[in-house]
C-alpha cells in the first residue's frame, strides 16, 4: 500500500527505465561508484566508504569529474 498526495505517474516515473551503467575506481586511495562519460571521464554518483572524512573530500563529492584512465 503506498499513500501519497503524488499522481500515481510521477511516483512511478522511470521505474521501467534501466539504471545508468556504473563502475566502481579509486580516486587517491577512497573507493567511489562513478558513472562512465566517455573520453577518459567519469562522474561519481556515491562514496564507498567508510570513513566519514573521505565524504568530505572535495574531488570525491557525488557530480564531480574523475579525469584520467577510466576502465
Amino acid at each position: 500500500m503506498l499513500y501519497t498526495v503524488l499522481p500515481l505517474e510521477e511516483v512511478l516515473e522511470g521505474l521501467e527505465e534501466d539504471p545508468p551503467r556504473t563502475i566502481q575506481l579509486a580516486v587517491g586511495g577512497i573507493t567511489v561508484e562513478a558513472e562512465p562519460l566517455g573520453s577518459f571521464q567519469a562522474r561519481v554518483v556515491r562514496v564507498l566508504s567508510t570513513d566519514p572524512r573521505h565524504f568530505l573530500e572535495p574531488h570525491c563529492q557525488p557530480g564531480s569529474i574523475i579525469h584520467g584512465q577510466i576502465v
